[in-house]
């Protein structure tokens, strides 16, 4: 794009260098590349660059009172607009504090298949909220059988949860009294979630259990062929506020190329229809794994509005594999070779003299990138 701001190439240290003034050239969504620069500045710059020139919506606008409390995740689904997550599989929280500062809407963070125990999600939850500024809606998938967890992270701040392989409307039901305070749930008073004055500031007429109830979105995840069956029901029922979609699952039960998180089969396609149809009806937002971009088009026809389409882990090993071949690629298109790497020859083999080289050296050590 012309005119993107490559934030690699902002050089910490160099004469004349405004950081600030730098980070406010028009940048590119898609062509964005993360530094410590990014990382530092994160959700001022976003707020002030990113958003504006993609329209993307802005997270702190649907911030309760208190950081303390959910953001209006379901507020945020029902906005009308894409919403774009990234995940936090790596369990701790110092990979917490770093996804913080991305881009990201939300942060799916997934307890059904990352080792993390009550202690350590509500740990997750809040330096993503925390660390965020309230930029990112922390989003946690939990099991059936550790249903003790949702109240720890519901108090925590998450905005939002999503129970996987919710196959009938008695399912849904049961999840929803768990995400609920009465009359509408069996969620227990969480005494210790908000403490003094500024954590428990809530809009007049509110209390604290309206801003939970209203605020966090409870997400019912269908990826059996009885979901399947039963998600006309399983939509309907009161308290649900939208349908995560596990096409991975979902194929492995239709007996479609395991493994596989995509494809294109008419009685696959046809599945994805009527669970679109189904949350049409009942006006909710679906939600899912982007998992390319020819895959997202798809997905999008299909009625999905907020994708997950990032993680840490993908994104340490894509930019590992990334750096070494961009630095091997350097390494042996110039004019000369080192001898196996044993000698400097390649250094006056080509145009360039010894001193000119070392001008180079010289002029790179005073203006150090630093580049995550």
């Amino acid at each position: 794009m012309a005119g993107c701001t490559n934030l690699s190439a902002i050089n910490i240290g160099t004469p004349g260098c405004d950081i600030k003034r730098d980070l406010k050239r028009e940048v590119s969504f898609s062509d964005l590349k993360l530094t410590s620069v990014t990382l530092m500045t994160a959700p001022a710059f976003f707020e002030s660059t990113l958003r504006k020139e993609t329209k993307m919506l802005n997270t702190k606008d649907y911030n309760a009172m208190s950081l303390a409390q959910p953001t209006n995740f379901k507020a945020m689904l029902n906005s009308g607009q894409f919403l774009w997550g990234t995940g936090c599989r790596i369990p701790h929280p110092e990979a917490a504090r770093i996804i913080a500062a991305t881009p990201f809407h939300f942060c799916f963070l997934d307890a059904e298949h990352a080792p993390l125990n009550a202690t350590l999600l509500v740990s997750l939850v809040r330096t993503i909220q925390y660390q965020s500024n309230g930029c990112m809606v922390p989003f946690v998938r939990i099991p059936r059988c550790s249903p003790e967890l949702y109240n720890y992270v519901l108090g925590a701040g998450a905005g939002g949860v999503v129970m996987p392989h919710i196959q009938n409307a008695k399912q849904a039901e049961e999840l929803v009294r768990l995400c609920r305070f009465p009359p509408m749930g069996d969620r227990s008073f969480p005494p210790a979630a908000l403490i003094g004055e500024q954590q428990n500031r809530t809009p007049i007429g509110q209390s604290t259990y309206d801003v939970w109830d209203s605020h966090v979105a409870v997400f019912c995840q269908i990826e059996d062929l009885e979901g399947l069956e039963n998600v006309e029901e399983i939509c309907k029922v009161p308290g649900v506020d939208g349908l995560f979609i596990g096409t991975g699952d979902l194929r492995m039960c239709m007996k479609l190329s395991h493994g596989s998180l995509d494809g294109d089969e008419p009685v696959y396609l046809a599945a994805l229809k009527k669970i679109r149809d189904a949350a049409k009806v009942n006006n909710l937002p679906i939600m899912g794994f982007g998992i390319s971009p020819a895959a997202l088009q798809l997905r999008i026809d299909m009625g999905w509005n907020a994708f997950i389409i990032h993680g840490d882990i993908d994104a340490i090993c894509t930019s590992a594999t990334d750096s070494l071949q961009t630095y091997t690629n350097a390494a042996y298109g110039r004019n000369g070779h080192q001898d196996g790497g044993k000698n400097g020859d390649s250094l006056v083999s080509g145009t360039r003299s010894l001193d000119d080289v070392a001008c180079r050296l010289s002029n790179s050590a005073h203006s150090k990138k630093w580049i995550i």
